[in-house]
């Protein structure tokens, strides 16, 4: 199998799919499979896919193997518009920086603010790894990526906390928008009702 022989170009997107690893071989070495299962997809999480999906794309090839999983990834290119985009499987994490299953469970206990160092000394790697694992979770909206219905939102209020520091201390910063306009943000010193109701408050 080689990778594409178009060079990357910025505009490339992801879609993050849950394709088992047990069948990952196969929807990459068998075309008519890896239609199959992006049609299925489709069918039962449209929310997932660009608007242009259903007016048809066709496979482009693939990444290079990652060098940290070992691992590449499918892309297709709609006919609308020519848009490139990479099937990426959920069962890596983003940035093929681990596999899911490996770091569920220390990130799991991270929501515990269970400290880096121990985590490493429990799971491996190093206190950094873990670290930056945590933090690049905070890139992508995870709200963006599973509502599948936006009319069910509030028109006219979102508020959500911010994950920071302040003085070697996590803090939360509650922030209130509307109408593309920032109404208010306060640091809450935890994730509690009381300081978050308080910090909402400003």
């Amino acid at each position: 199998m080689d990778t594409v022989t178009h060079p990357p170009k910025k505009g490339y997107r992801t879609i993050r799919l849950p394709l088992a690893e047990s069948e990952y071989d196969r929807f990459l070495s068998n075309r008519s499979y890896a239609k199959a299962r992006l049609d299925e997809l489709y069918e039962d999480f449209p929310e997932w896919f660009p608007d242009a999906f259903p007016s048809g794309y066709a496979l482009y090839g693939f990444t290079k193997p990652s060098i940290k999983q070992e691992i590449c990834c499918r892309r297709i290119r709609l006919e609308q518009g020519q848009s490139v985009f990479t099937i990426a499987p959920a069962f890596v994490m983003p940035y093929m920086t681990g596999r899911t299953q490996e770091v569920d469970d220390a990130l799991f206990l991270m929501r515990f603010h269970v400290p880096c160092w121990a985590i490493a000394h429990v799971f491996g790697h190093d206190p950094m790894y873990w670290y930056r694992l945590e933090q690049g979770l905070g890139r992508f909206s995870i709200v963006g990526a599973t509502v599948k219905n936006p009319e069910c939102l509030p028109k006219d209020l979102v508020a959500d906390e911010k994950h920071s520091w302040l003085k070697g201390q996590r803090v939360y910063i509650a922030t209130t928008a509307a109408k593309d306009c920032m109404l208010g943000a306060s640091v809450a010193q935890s994730a509690s009702q009381t300081d978050l109701e308080k910090a909402y408050g400003v």
